[in-house]
């Protein structure tokens, strides 16, 4: 074979990779190689004959073989198969099967448990009546049916809230006395002593339509500021519980003028003032809970 012919059976640089399979294109190479080969030399074995298009061609001995033995039992070329696109799961499912999902999701809820996408798959998967699925395809399924995947709170808060219920209602049912406190902020420049209120607006529905306000607005921050410390129960106010005190650093937040030690002050002194077996609500303001001895550090 001359130069110039050669020229036409230069190896590609990257061969086919593997697995891959062999267009129409790289085929009609073999088949072109083939015959040019074998036209120069007839006497050639098959094996040593494979061996040199794949050579030259830079395509897999398995894939060279295989096309030239279609070709000589149908002397013509097929395309390889083409991908087919299989139907997805959740355009297989019916409505009877999404009104079935939409049940096992509901399902968690009534039991008081969180619909995890993991839970949700494990309980449709092992119920016989429905498809198998894979999280993915449930994914796209719920959100087919409008459900929403969005942020929680933490199962410990939700836990504290219903520990918080409970003993709220057990305390009274046991009559005990409950007493609830907090602080607050004012201005001097919001407070007067009576104020006109139009009692025929009750709500802001009542009032948009006739160009009306609902009455006072929010304190406006003008004047000098008071943080008033104050606890109550069902009873009303307690009687010389109040503690109210002027801002020096006038803040927006009210709690950077309340330390433990100011808490702690007030709160012995209102003790006494409860009834007996009392119970205290409180928030975790960080005034709230001081440690009296702090942990020692390396400095």
């Amino acid at each position: 074979m001359s130069d110039e012919e050669a020229a036409t059976f230069i190896s590609p640089r990257k061969k086919n990779p593997h697995g891959k399979p062999v267009g129409s294109s790289q085929k009609m190479m073999i088949i072109n190689c083939y015959k040019q080969l074998k036209s120069e030399n007839d006497q050639i074995k098959y094996r040593d004959l494979m061996k040199r298009i794949s050579d030259t061609l830079g395509i897999g001995l398995n894939k060279v073989q295989t096309t030239v033995s279609e070709y000589n039992q149908i002397k013509t070329l097929t395309s390889p198969n083409r991908k087919r696109n299989r139907p997805r799961v959740v355009d297989k499912i019916d409505d009877f099967d999404k009104n079935a999902i939409r049940r096992k999701v509901h399902s968690f809820w009534h039991n008081k448990e969180l619909p995890t996408l993991a839970k949700v798959l494990t309980a449709i998967n092992e119920d016989n009546t429905l498809p198998n699925m894979k999280e993915t395809s449930l994914r796209k399924a719920l959100k087919s049916l409008n459900f929403k995947f969005t942020k929680r709170q933490r199962n410990s808060i939700l836990t504290e809230r219903r520990k918080y219920l409970i003993s709220i209602r057990r305390f009274r049912e046991e009559g005990r006395p409950i007493y609830y406190l907090d602080e607050t902020w004012l201005n001097t420049g919001d407070c007067v002593s009576k104020v006109w209120v139009d009692t025929t607006v009750t709500s802001s529905r009542m009032a948009f339509p006739e160009g009306l306000s609902t009455g006072p607005q929010n304190p406006s921050g003008k004047g000098t500021r008071l943080i008033v410390v104050h606890i109550g129960s069902a009873a009303g106010f307690v009687s010389g519980g109040l503690l109210c005190f002027q801002s020096k650093k006038n803040s927006s937040d009210y709690h950077d003028e309340m330390t433990g030690q100011t808490f702690q002050e007030w709160f012995e002194e209102i003790l006494p003032l409860l009834e007996d077996n009392a119970v205290i609500v409180l928030d975790n303001a960080p005034y709230h809970s001081v440690k009296k001895e702090k942990t020692p550090t390396t400095n």
